[in-house]
């Protein structure tokens, strides 16, 4: 619990290339969380919700497939993390990777929270109002927060220079729509990479 406390209120205390013993686990646990509220508990939530309003079925098939995908998105990205941090020579572990980039799931996580309240309760969100502004910014928020995790992991895990950062971004950035485009193909709602 320490370092999940860590990552969101001191995140330089475990966003490095030190190692920090339970980070893997927690990091495992926050990914897991993400994905299973994600692709499992939100839509039998939203079924519970809406099952007697309209003809809707939970298809359970489709619900694992998405959790399969969301963890193989998650296991592509570190890979490719860790391949780019051996092609500009840093000393990192996949272990050290998987461990650090699990651990910025927090910000989807909370966004997959916001997201499935506004499906189920969507007259919070009336279009106009201080409502409206509060769950845009806290949408935005996430966004930020994730960003600020990235440059994180790139600054402080890898010790990259401005030149690298910007070739690992442009990497990134193509594989991240390619797996967001595979996320939405099987039906995943918020992207969780």
């Amino acid at each position: 619990m320490n370092i999940l406390f860590q990552s969101i209120f001191t995140p330089l205390g475990v966003f490095n290339n030190n190692y920090v013993k339970n980070r893997l686990q927690t990091s495992m646990i926050i990914v897991l969380s993400t994905a299973i509220l994600e692709t499992i508990f939100a839509p039998i939530a939203y079924f519970c919700t809406y099952r007697n309003r309209y003809e809707i079925n939970l298809d359970i098939s489709s619900m694992f497939l998405r959790l399969v995908v969301v963890i193989i998105t998650w296991v592509v990205v570190c890979t490719v993390f860790w391949l780019l941090s051996k092609y500009f020579h840093k000393k990192i572990s996949f272990r050290q990777t998987a461990s650090i980039w699990g651990l910025s799931y927090i910000p989807n996580f909370l966004c997959i929270i916001l997201y499935n309240i506004l499906l189920i309760k969507p007259k919070i969100y009336n279009g106009s109002g201080f409502s409206t502004f509060i769950i845009s910014s806290l949408f935005i928020m996430f966004l930020i927060w994730k960003a600020i995790y990235y440059f994180m992991y790139m600054r402080s895990v890898l010790n990259t220079t401005l030149r690298e950062i910007v070739i690992i971004t442009v990497v990134s950035a193509f594989l991240f729509i390619s797996l967001i485009m595979l996320e939405f193909m099987v039906g995943v709602q918020v992207p969780v990479l």
